[in-house]
């Protein structure tokens, strides 16, 4: 029995947070499904399916066993772009986003130092400033040629130094940093960040 995917199905996986839709060859997807999935960036890819007497009794699996059966499939088909998000979110079609903070996994900026952690939240595709969640542990790390940035300190403190001069700001703090610097991140303790940069770097 052929399966129908409509511009509703799409809107519901985006809701979720899915960026990859899987279908095979008894998928219909309406063009009007088509064009949602393409204004959300969604990724429309071939599933792996195994032998159909394995798969002839999924009304009586339960939803455990069906995300074990599409790891498998995923698995063995070698397919990409299915990692986990780093983040949990939501969203609507008039481009509303909200991000459980909670749930963001932060990753170290370089292999030299794991203390200093980022996660983009907001791409310059959504929006005209690229947003993140900086979390700086007991260390600190040097930012050059800087675009225009604005930065609240979401828990924390921290210094920062530009052009010699020392400041320190502390949770609930904004800090605006012009183009062109050069600043010197530190802290002591620890100090989580939400930083806004502009998309033009020059």
């Amino acid at each position: 029995m052929k399966k129908l995917i409509c511009a509703k199905d799409i809107e519901a996986l985006h809701s979720d947070g899915n960026q990859v839709i899987l279908i095979d060859d008894q998928t219909i997807i309406t063009p009007s499904a088509k064009d949602l999935a393409d204004e959300y960036h969604m990724k429309i890819k071939k599933s792996f399916c195994e032998k159909q007497n394995n798969l002839s009794n999924v009304e009586g699996l339960s939803k455990e066993d069906l995300v074990n059966l599409l790891k498998k499939l995923l698995n063995e088909a070698s397919l990409t772009g299915f990692e986990e998000s780093p983040f949990e979110y939501q969203t609507h079609i008039s481009g509303l986003k909200i991000i459980r903070g909670s749930t963001v996994k932060l990753s170290p900026i370089s292999d030299e130092n794991d203390r200093v952690r980022y996660q983009e939240i907001v791409t310059s595709e959504e929006s005209n400033m690229n947003f993140g969640l900086l979390e700086i542990d007991d260390s600190s790390f040097y930012e050059e040629d800087t675009a225009e940035s604005v930065n609240h300190v979401v828990n924390g403190e921290l210094t920062l130094t530009i052009d010699n001069a020392l400041f320190t700001a502390t949770k609930g703090d904004i800090i605006v940093v012009p183009k062109h610097s050069t600043v010197h991140w530190s802290t002591p303790s620890k100090v989580t960040i939400l930083c806004g940069k502009s998309k033009q770097g020059g």
